[in-house]
């Protein structure tokens, strides 16, 4: 917007003010507002002097914008106003950087909506991991601190042109995101790796802001899929319990081919014959996404309605056949929501026995296994965090013989984190030795699944954690312990390469006594879904190959959806294709 010095405050600037006078105001100006456009784009560059995630680059365009509004925030004269506003950009950056640095990669809307869900989580694993992150800190504070310091103080003593005006310029650079959020959908505000962080916070936090925070998701397209059938069938099972380890990835076990044995005990039971082991693939890369597809035996994204009316649900059609229901959980009580809570008859989480977790972590389910007094017929879940970051935090408070790979704090990172997550897998081996011992003291034909809720990223690509599309997120183990059982009760996992989260649950509920009809179902198809368990979401469907797992471009559910009616074969497939896990038999 042009300057006119009729605009100007009397109080430092007239239409009578000298020409020299005019030129040095408006070379303050422009002194100090290219000042502030450097110190605003600041941050990506000294983080870039730490870790090699931060691929910001300059866009002209942007450090016009940046420019124009630092020019606005001299002109205005405000310094309250100017104050509250660089402390909120210092709180998005802190935020955006910590992501960067953790994560490998920029956030986006759907990762502040899981950061406030997960409060709590985030807050341990950011304490914890401060030592790996410190440098977020002086990142952000640095210039955001210099900035503050330079409003507090210089209108003071530098004479600068004023206007009322400026407020225009910041209401539109401010207010042009949240505009175009109301009428563009996620995929117009998804964070580019060499965008300048502030470009991807405004972009973020104002589609968070606009379509996600203080609101019901929107509503989707009608998915068009036929109802699910459940059948009644015979079963002669007495127990079965379900083993969801937390960030359980396919190819840090040895029965998958890694060379480090960080499970001996299921590496014995799977050499043996008796351990069933094969591949899968997770409905979700989030534990709040994943476990309530798997407890609902859901297999296409898009149905909202099945996780909240739960019409094969696995506690309700395990209740309606006779067995007793429980849900023994070493992760907070959230995490029941929509699993089916109305149908369990135990739940226990670790808000139960804070002091006994505290103690014992993991180990503590094994006491209260030993406490539940099994009746026949008994149907369990039972949730480990062990393997959940910080790992260190899990395993290393324990007296338990559990073989330690290196974590000292001079390691690269990449070395520290793995080793740090073997090490877990290790102390997650000796949990699942004490409920496989559990398991062994029942009687009758009896069924142990053990899987994983979403893969983990170790530094792939620069990338960590999950919540990604990828298939390190995506890839999790299916094993099986089987006693008493007879023969053809297995063959349906037997003679699958790859085992969905999906079609693990629909064997779950044929153990249970029901047949689970899906005619949506297309052979070698599957989904995994984003971080989000309702409203719109990213989605990547998965396909099997004679090569291995072919996986597509993840897409908006919203758009899936819509084209879908129209969509009877198979696309053409995109993205990257993955060679098959070794095929891992019971007998070795």
């Amino acid at each position: 917007m042009p300057l006119s010095i009729a605009a100007l405050s009397p109080r430092t600037a007239s239409s009578a003010t000298p020409p020299a006078s005019r030129g040095r105001l408006l070379l303050n100006l422009l002194l100090l507002s290219s000042l502030s456009s450097v110190l605003l784009m600041a941050d990506d560059f000294l983080q870039q002097l730490f870790t090699p995630a931060n691929h910001a680059e300059l866009e002209l365009r942007f450090v016009l914008v940046v420019f124009l509004f630092s020019l606005a925030l001299w002109l205005c004269a405000m310094p309250r106003l100017v104050s509250a506003l660089l402390v909120m950009l210092a709180g998005m950056q802190l935020i955006q950087l910590g992501h960067v640095s953790f994560f490998g990669e920029p956030l986006n809307a759907m990762d502040i909506a899981s950061l406030f869900s997960d409060w709590a989580e985030v807050q341990e694993t950011a304490w914890h991991s401060l030592g790996d992150h410190w440098n977020v800190l002086p990142s952000v504070l640095l210039p955001y601190g210099l900035l503050l310091w330079l409003h507090r103080t210089l209108p003071a003593r530098i004479a600068l042109p004023r206007s009322r005006w400026a407020l225009l310029i910041i209401v539109l650079v401010l207010g042009a995101k949240p505009y175009r959020a109301t009428y563009r959908d996620f995929s117009a505000f998804t964070p580019g790796p060499t965008r300048s962080a502030l470009h991807n916070s405004f972009n973020a936090f104002t589609y968070f802001g606009v379509r996600l925070a203080f609101r019901e998701q929107e509503s989707l397209p009608p998915a068009p899929f036929s109802p699910y059938r459940i059948i009644a069938q015979p079963s002669q099972t007495r127990h079965i319990w379900v083993v969801v380890a937390d960030s359980l990835r396919t190819d840090r076990l040895p029965m998958y081919g890694y060379s480090r044995n960080t499970t001996p005990t299921l590496n014995r039971l799977h050499a043996s014959g008796q351990l069933l082991a094969r591949p899968g693939i997770a409905a979700g890369v989030a534990t709040a996404v994943s476990l309530p597809n798997l407890l609902n035996a859901i297999r296409e994204p898009g149905q909202p309605h099945l996780l909240r009316q739960q019409p094969h649900n696995l506690f309700a059609l395990a209740r309606r056949t006779g067995f007793k229901t429980h849900w023994v959980s070493a992760q907070e009580s959230k995490l029941l929501s929509h699993l089916g809570q109305r149908h369990l008859d135990v739940s226990i989480t670790r808000e139960d026995y804070p002091l006994r977790f505290l103690e014992r972590h993991d180990h503590t389910l094994i006491d209260l296994l030993a406490e539940q007094g099994w009746q026949s017929p008994s149907f369990a879940v039972i949730n480990l965090r062990t393997a959940h970051l910080p790992y260190e935090e899990n395993y290393d408070q324990h007296d338990e013989p559990v073989a330690l790979w290196p974590t000292d704090a001079a390691l690269p990172r990449e070395v520290r984190q793995a080793n740090a997550y073997d090490n877990a897998l290790r102390y997650l081996d000796d949990v699942l030795e004490g409920i496989i011992q559990q398991f062994e003291q029942l009687e009758g034909e009896r069924y142990l699944l053990i899987t994983g809720d979403h893969g983990q990223l170790l530094g792939e690509d620069g990338r960590w954690g999950h919540n990604d599309l990828r298939a390190e997120v995506a890839e999790v183990p299916v094993m099986v312990l089987a006693r008493e059982a007879p023969a053809e009760a297995l063959h349906a996992l037997e003679d699958k390469r790859w085992i969905s989260h999906y079609q693990a649950a629909r064997w779950t509920a044929q153990r249970l006594g029901w047949h689970i009809d899906n005619p949506n179902q297309r052979a070698g198809e599957h989904f995994v879904q984003g971080k989000l368990l309702f409203g719109d979401n990213l989605i990547q469907r998965v396909v099997e190959t004679e090569q291995g797992l072919r996986y597509e471009e993840p897409r908006l559910l919203s758009r899936w959806l819509r084209q879908l009616p129209a969509t009877d074969q198979p696309q053409p497939q995109l993205g990257d294709t993955r060679s098959p896990a070794p095929a891992a038999t019971p007998n070795g």
